[in-house]
């Protein structure tokens, strides 16, 4: 699941994490505030892939309710006896 543009978001909110600890520390001098920032962005990155793996599985459910609702139509759900 760990494809390259995930990868390279990862890396690009871990820079921007950096980022805003550094300016918190030093410019701001406010570590909590900057605490705060960093955990709210990745809370919100954790979110968004939430979402895109729900997303994931509701269209691989769509797919396989296609693929039975198809099987039915064409007589494969039936058993061996004839039922």
């Amino acid at each position: 699941m760990s494809s390259t543009g995930s990868q390279g978001t990862r890396i690009a909110l871990a820079v921007l994490s950096v980022l805003v600890m550094a300016y918190s520390l030093i410019i701001a001098q406010q570590i909590l505030l900057g605490l705060l920032v960093v955990a709210i962005l990745w809370l919100g990155y954790v979110f968004y892939q939430f979402i895109r793996v729900l997303s994931r599985i509701a269209t691989s459910l769509e797919q396989l309710v296609e693929q039975q609702v198809e099987n039915s139509a064409e007589g494969w759900d039936r058993t061996d006896d004839g039922r």
